[in-house]
């Protein structure tokens, strides 16, 4: 992970590909569950990450992490603070 690197050059792009959506989310954290207990979901489950909550969440564009940042909350809505982008 490279905090100093920068966004890619847009000007290398044709712009039919820069309009292009691509699918994005962002991991907070992983873990395995036994099948058992993914049956006993139930509402109000509590399901915990190894993950302490001071770790960066991924940033993952078309299944690659891209970035690393913050979770946010802007506007009522989640949002992500880049901290930092990771090497291609």
């Amino acid at each position: 992970m490279d905090p100093t690197s920068k966004p890619a050059d847009l000007e290398l792009l044709p712009q039919s590909v820069a309009s292009m959506p691509v699918p994005v989310h962002v991991t907070l954290g992983r873990t395995f569950l036994p099948l058992k207990e993914v049956c006993q979901l139930a509402v109000g489950s509590l399901i915990e990450f190894k993950q302490p909550a001071s770790q960066p969440a991924d940033l993952v564009v078309n299944g690659k992490i891209l970035a690393r940042g913050q979770l946010v909350v802007v506007q009522g809505n989640y949002g992500l603070k880049v901290l930092a982008l990771c090497p291609k």
